[in-house]
C-alpha cells in the first residue's frame, strides 16, 4: 500500500473523513469527487480515496485532484488488486487511515446531490451524541445518463431506524448516505460483527443499529446511486451463470449474521430474528428471480415490490431472451 499525500498541507484535525473506493470508474469518479468538493461545510475535512489498480485512467484523475487540492486529498494505491484477493479496501486501508471525528462514505460510481449533506448530518450527530450513525434517503439513477429511476426512502419522516427493521432488512439505506462516528466504526471492526464473513453494509446496519447506539434517518434525498454501473459487482452478476451460487452464498452469510445477533443479544430479539430469517429467504428467491416461489409463498410481499422489480421478475421468468436483451441495452446506455 502507498499513500500519496502532502502531509504538511493537510488539516491536522479534520472533523470529517470522506472515504471513497474506486476501480476503473473513469466515467464516474469526477461526479463523486466534485460532489465532495461542493459541500457547504464550515469545518475541516479530508478526502481519502483507495484506487484498486485501475487500468482506465481513474488513478490519473485522482492524482490530478490531489495535486490541485493537496490540503484535502490522500490517495491510496496498491501493486495488486485487493478486491480479487478478498480484501475490503474500505475497512482494511481507509478506515485505519481516517483522522476525522466522523466518517462519511461514498463509492466512486455514486455521488452526493445536496451541498448541505455533511452539515445536516453533523448537526444531527451533535444533537444526538449517543447515536452511532446518521443516514438519509437517496435516488437511484441510470448509470450513464443520471436520469432518476426511483427514490428510496426508509420512512416518510425523520426518525431512528427501528430494531425490527434492522433485524428484518438487509439494507435500510444506501452506503453513500452513511455518516458515522469514527469511534463506532473502529469498535465495529474489532467486534465479532466486523470479523464475520458477510456483506459489510448489512453488518454495519446491524452493529450500528443494535449495538453502538442506533441510526438516525433524515427523510431528504441527498445522494445518488447508479444502477448497474460499469465495472460494478452488481452489473457483473446480473446476467452471470454464477448468480444462483452467489445469491445462495449471500443468503447463508446473512443467516449467519442473524444467528450472531441472536447470541449477542441473549435471545432478546429472537422473534424478530425469526422474522429476519424469513425475510432473508425471500430476498434470496428474489435475487435468483424465482417468481413462482415468490408468488406461492410471499404473494403480499411480491405486491410491494417496485414496478421495475416486478417487470424484471416477470420478464426473466416468462421471456428470458427479451430480459437479456433489455439488460444489455440498459447497460449500453
Amino acid at each position: 500500500m502507498k499513500v500519496i499525500e502532502d502531509h504538511a498541507k493537510l488539516s491536522a484535525h479534520p472533523v470529517v473523513s470522506i472515504l471513497c473506493i474506486t476501480f476503473n470508474q473513469v466515467d464516474y469518479i469526477r461526479d463523486a469527487i466534485d460532489s465532495f468538493l461542493e459541500q457547504d461545510f464550515g469545518d475541516d475535512i479530508e478526502i481519502l480515496i483507495n484506487d484498486d489498480c485501475s487500468t482506465d485512467g481513474t488513478l490519473d484523475i485522482l492524482l490530478e485532484y490531489q495535486r490541485t487540492h493537496p490540503d484535502l486529498f490522500r490517495i491510496v494505491t496498491h501493486e495488486e488488486n485487493q478486491f480479487s484477493k478478498g480484501v475490503s479496501p474500505m475497512g482494511e486501508f481507509l478506515v485505519p487511515l481516517a483522522r476525522g471525528e466522523f466518517i462519511s462514505m461514498c463509492e466512486g460510481d455514486d455521488y452526493w446531490t445536496d451541498r448541505k449533506k455533511l452539515a445536516r448530518q453533523l448537526a444531527v450527530m451533535r444533537q444526538h451524541p449517543d447515536i452511532a450513525a446518521c443516514v438519509h434517503a437517496n435516488e437511484n439513477v441510470q448509470a450513464g445518463t443520471k436520469r432518476q429511476l426511483s427514490i428510496v426512502r426508509y420512512r416518510d419522516h425523520d426518525s431512528m431506524i427501528s430494531e425490527r427493521d434492522i433485524v428484518t432488512h438487509s439494507q435500510c439505506y444506501a452506503t453513500n448516505s452513511l455518516f458515522v462516528r469514527t469511534s463506532a466504526l473502529q469498535q465495529y471492526r474489532d467486534s465479532p460483527f466486523g470479523s464475520l464473513k458477510t456483506d459489510g453494509d448489512h453488518k454495519m446496519l446491524v452493529y450500528f443499529g443494535l449495538v453502538a447506539g442506533g441510526i438516525y434517518y433524515i427523510n431528504e434525498v441527498m445522494s445518488a446511486y447508479r444502477v448497474l454501473a460499469k465495472n460494478s459487482v452488481n452489473r457483473s452478476m446480473v446476467t452471470s451463470a454464477r448468480l444462483p451460487e452467489a445469491a445462495r452464498g449471500k443468503y447463508e452469510k446473512r443467516v449467519a449474521l442473524l444467528k450472531l445477533v441472536d447470541r449477542y443479544t441473549d435471545n432478546r430479539l429472537h422473534e424478530l430474528v425469526a422474522l429476519g430469517m424469513e425475510s432473508m429467504e425471500y430476498s434470496y428467491y428474489r435475487d435468483i428471480r424465482d417468481l413462482r416461489t415468490l408468488k406461492r409463498r410471499w404473494p403480499s410481499k411480491l405486491k410491494d415490490e417496485s414496478f421495475f422489480s416486478r417487470v424484471d421478475l416477470y420478464l426473466y421468468t416468462y421471456c428470458r431472451p427479451l430480459h437479456k436483451m433489455l439488460i444489455g441495452l440498459y447497460c449500453r446506455l
